[in-house]
């Protein structure tokens, strides 16, 4: 994926923290924009993000929360920004699924009030590869049938510092780092099409409902 340099990208890192840590303490995950470098939202997992409630923290410091609607089998989970007003939910519709399990849409993006501000759909139209299961790289974000935004497999950048490239072993290291991949989203433009906070529920709720069709991990 070629990606020009004006195009607004969220990069999601996990990692692991040391010193306070909650109990539990799986990861962190960190979402930067690749721009700037910055990180703008991140999140301790101690558990299934789609299963538990989810803090997450942004620039500033403050926590938003992804809660999901029952801790059985959830099938939408709200963001809520500090005030604790609805940001985001990811709704599942998982009686679409149940009628048409190849319906193309992975997850409806409602507002509070519960209207439809986006869909995550799978861009692929050919049907084999539908029906065997295949994961997909991308996901699009559409909203009224227009693309705004790619949730993507992205290759990790390449440190070309110190002759990096050059010889067998720089090739090598090239080869290792492009094969690697971080999740992250692409939008259509300069600017992002979803607050950090947001994409980063979004994009932790994509990676757990994949690894669970492909039966694979991150």
């Amino acid at each position: 994926m070629t990606i020009p340099a004006d195009q607004a990208v969220f990069r999601a890192r996990r990692l692991r923290r040391e010193g306070d840590v909650p109990e539990n303490y799986l990861f962190t995950m960190e979402l930067a924009d690749d721009r700037s470098g910055q990180v703008t939202a991140s999140c301790d997992l101690t558990g299934k993000a789609s299963f538990t409630t989810v803090s997450i923290v942004d620039p500033e410091g403050r926590a938003w929360r992804m809660e999901p609607n029952r801790r059985i089998m959830p099938t939408r989970w709200a963001v809520s920004d500090p005030a604790r007003q609805v940001a985001m939910q990811f709704d599942r519709e998982i009686a679409r699924h149940l009628a048409n399990p190849l319906h193309k849409v992975i997850l409806f993006l409602r507002d509070a009030e519960g209207k439809e501000a986006y869909r995550l759909v799978d861009p692929r139209t050919f049907l084999p590869d539908r029906i065997l299961g295949v994961g997909p790289d991308d996901w699009m974000l559409v909203r009224e049938e227009k693309p705004v935004a790619m949730a993507a497999r992205l290759p990790k950048p390449v440190d070309r510092a110190g002759g990096a490239m050059d010889g067998i072993i720089g090739r090598l290291k090239h080869w290792i780092a492009s094969s690697d991949r971080d999740w992250g989203i692409v939008s259509a433009g300069s600017g992002h099409a979803l607050s950090a906070p947001v994409a980063l529920g979004l994009l932790l709720i994509l990676i757990e409902m994949t690894e669970t069709a492909s039966g694979g991990s991150t």
